[in-house]
């Protein structure tokens, strides 16, 4: 199966202060078409700032991280990393980050307006992402009026409006109550069976693990374990 994501050798360095902290120090790591995958490893092991490479929010210190056979994250500028996520990523946060002044409607369609998608296009793309995520009699409500299992459904419609390539999920379930926190991983599962998109997971959960179809764990900086 092809690779969708190709990580070499990748190391990255912060200055905090005047003290240099070693986030990754040398990952290598193949991510495939369809992959249902979580990240795992305590804090500071640089999960998130692998999530981060990988979704064009930061670049490697040294090293390549390569998306879709075709991008190298190292010398994209600003402008095309942008366009790269725009087009080709969907990323789902535990605290929603969703537009307080719009709609449940509004929200999901929010990220195709930017696209200068034709309206009749968009509505009958979030109708069916509505439908999938189980929102319809909830269109016209704003975020503040929903619960936290029915944000997070948003932000999944959201993150799949585009139509992309790859999911990422930096702890997807961390602020649901287990029923809540199932239902969004049945949706995620039934996702990527049915349409085959490849998700990625940073997570603690033990309920995403447990649905998780392979398990990479980071320690200081590198894969230490990957099955």
């Amino acid at each position: 199966m092809a690779n969708i994501v190709e990580v070499k050798d990748a190391k990255k360095e912060y200055l905090l202060g005047k003290t240099k902290v070693h986030a990754l120090n040398g990952v290598n790591l193949d991510i495939h078409e369809k992959d249902f995958m979580c990240i795992i490893g305590p804090s500071g092991s640089g999960k998130t700032t692998l999530l981060n490479l990988i979704g064009c929010l930061d670049s490697p210190t040294t090293g390549e991280v390569r998306l879709f056979d075709k991008y190298n994250v190292s010398v994209l500028n600003d402008g095309d990393a942008t366009r790269l996520r725009r087009d080709n990523i969907g990323f789902i946060f535990q605290t929603f980050n969703l537009i307080p002044v719009l709609n449940v409607f509004e929200n999901i369609e929010f990220p195709l307006i930017i696209q200068n998608v034709a309206e009749k296009e968009r509505k009958k793309r979030v109708d069916v992402l509505i439908d999938d995520v189980g929102l319809q009699e909830f269109v016209k409500h704003k975020p503040d009026e929903l619960s936290g299992g029915q944000r997070q459904r948003i932000a999944v419609a959201r993150a799949l409006i585009t139509n992309p390539k790859l999911i990422l999920a930096d702890e997807p379930t961390a602020n649901l109550d287990k029923e809540n926190g199932h239902n969004i991983m049945e949706i995620m599962k039934r996702l990527n069976a049915e349409h085959g998109v490849t998700f990625i997971f940073s997570t603690h959960d033990q309920r995403v693990m447990e649905e998780a179809k392979r398990i990479v764990v980071l320690s200081d900086g590198v894969v230490e374990s990957d099955k």
